[in-house]
């Protein structure tokens, strides 16, 4: 009874150790606009950050509805174009200023409701990384109960929160 078992596990132990193990060479040909880097024997692929990048203008949407799995549901009822922000010449990097933030209330869609401003379950902020761009986000109105901040990134990702103002 002891033999049958012991067979079967000197076979596996054979079959195991006859294969071959896996490739661990990089391959042979790199991704588009991946950069190869070597450093201390340590090899490492990099795609190449200024490949496919397309100029992003600031722009806010906040929407009526929540934040669905991968976009925001219900219809836009604000929608900011904002200006890029102005560049140093010298080393082309945003040029800070100390203006006085605008706010902008949530404008209700409802034509039958009395409120001035609604609540806004969702929003998408896009701007290029090197903008800087973020937007500060209001339970009342007139900017008022300061709840979080929002940083633009150049993708359409959808944020949830229940707002109604920012600036």
């Amino acid at each position: 009874m002891l033999q049958p078992r012991l067979l079967f596990l000197l076979s596996s132990l054979l079959t195991w150790s006859s294969l071959s193990s896996p490739a661990t060479a990089l391959p042979q040909e790199l991704p588009a606009g991946a950069d190869l880097k070597e450093d201390n024997g340590q090899v490492t692929i990099n795609p190449d950050s200024t490949a496919n990048q397309t100029a992003v203008h600031p722009r806010a949407t906040i929407f009526s509805g929540v934040p669905g799995p991968t976009h925001c549901r219900g219809h836009a009822v604000l929608l900011l174009d904002l200006p890029p922000p102005a560049l140093n010449p010298d080393n082309n990097t945003p040029i800070t200023t100390t203006t006085t933030p605008q706010c902008y209330n949530i404008p209700n869609d409802d034509s039958t409701s009395t409120a001035g401003t609604a609540a806004a379950g969702c929003g998408t902020f896009l701007a290029n990384k090197s903008d800087g761009c973020e937007a500060r986000m209001f339970a009342e109105p007139n900017c008022v109960g300061y709840l979080n901040t929002v940083v633009f990134i150049p993708e359409d990702r959808a944020v949830g929160g229940q707002w109604r103002s920012m600036e």
